[in-house]
């Protein structure tokens, strides 16, 4: 475990940093905690992903929150020496966040999840809705298989016809399978170009989330099982167990369709929802000062008394 202190930009001044591993259900998980103050834990989306697309973003937010990072299992720097469906699957990645809460020694968790993180996190709220404090959905992945499917059908007709053949053919390629990190990077950029409205973001979320060799090969090791895991959503008919105060924020131009935020929304009994202007899937990277005051404005009227610190 490293602790010490690290200076971020726009005078944010002197931050606390701690990273490590921490070892639970047999995986040694990468973590990294920055900050003070309340703790929230962010889930990364993916899977194939890892902490580092959230990580730069959300420091301005640690000023005056704990922030923990990880990398799910088999993720990023939490690998796996056999990845198949006995040791990579939802209900694991379950176990794992349950047990690290444990380890980091929290009560209930303020649990944030985007894109596929965010998915992970109602599968982790169905099971241990007493164990949260606040849930927030960042774009998360639809509750059901049908509406991810037309989401990757809308996805795909957002592409240019140029684009959408070449990065088949750098998915397809035998140094993306081998994972060469030059070619992820390269498909990478395309692929959330396209889901990115606010193109002027496109480098600082590619300098944040950009593969090396280890991340990439990492990727593609999950790529078949996560697929898998996508065609078997099954956390709609359990949604109305979740009690804690719950927001759904997603970007206006987002890929996924409308109707999935729209049925979390009507299945989550104590939740809100938010749309952020000028933002697709990444709205807390695309129009960072919104998407930041619709959390500071959520957590703060979910704080018990409302003493707040913004």
């Amino acid at each position: 475990m490293l602790i010490g202190f690290f200076y971020c930009g726009c005078n944010t001044g002197k931050v606390e940093l701690e990273e490590g591993y921490k070892k639970v259900n047999g995986v040694n998980h990468f973590y990294k905690i920055v900050g003070k103050g309340e703790a929230f834990v962010l889930l990364h989306g993916g899977p194939g992903s890892f902490h580092d697309e959230l990580y730069p973003f959300f420091l301005d937010f640690a000023k005056s929150h704990k922030v923990i990072f990880y990398d799910q299992r088999g993720n990023g720097k939490s690998t796996l020496n056999m990845i198949d469906s006995t040791t990579f699957n939802e209900e694991l990645m379950v176990e794992d966040l349950e047990a690290l809460r444990k380890e980091f020694g929290i009560e209930k968790l303020n649990l944030i999840g985007h894109s596929w993180g965010g998915l992970l996190a109602m599968y982790y709220a169905v099971k241990y809705p007493n164990n949260l404090k606040r849930l927030i959905l960042v774009d998360a992945a639809p509750v059901n298989t049908e509406l991810l499917i037309k989401s990757y059908e809308k996805l795909v007709s957002m592409y240019d016809s140029t684009d959408w053949n070449y990065v088949q053919k750098l998915w397809n390629s035998d140094e993306y399978l081998a994972g060469d990190p030059e070619v992820h990077n390269e498909a990478l950029r395309i692929g959330e170009g396209t889901v990115i409205a606010n193109k002027d973001v496109i480098d600082d979320f590619m300098k944040a989330a950009a593969f090396n060799k280890t991340t990439a090969k990492n990727a593609v090791a999950l790529n078949s099982l996560a697929t898998e895991m996508k065609l078997r959503i099954h956390v709609q008919d359990s949604l109305s167990k979740i009690q804690c105060p719950t927001l759904i924020i997603s970007g206006k131009e987002d890929f996924i369709v409308l109707e999935a935020p729209l049925l979390a929304k009507q299945l989550i009994s104590n939740s809100e929802i938010v749309f952020i202007e000028g933002a697709g899937h990444y709205p807390h990277i695309e129009n960072n000062e919104s998407f930041f005051n619709k959390l500071n404005d959520f957590i703060r009227k979910t704080t018990p008394n409302k003493v707040y610190k913004k």
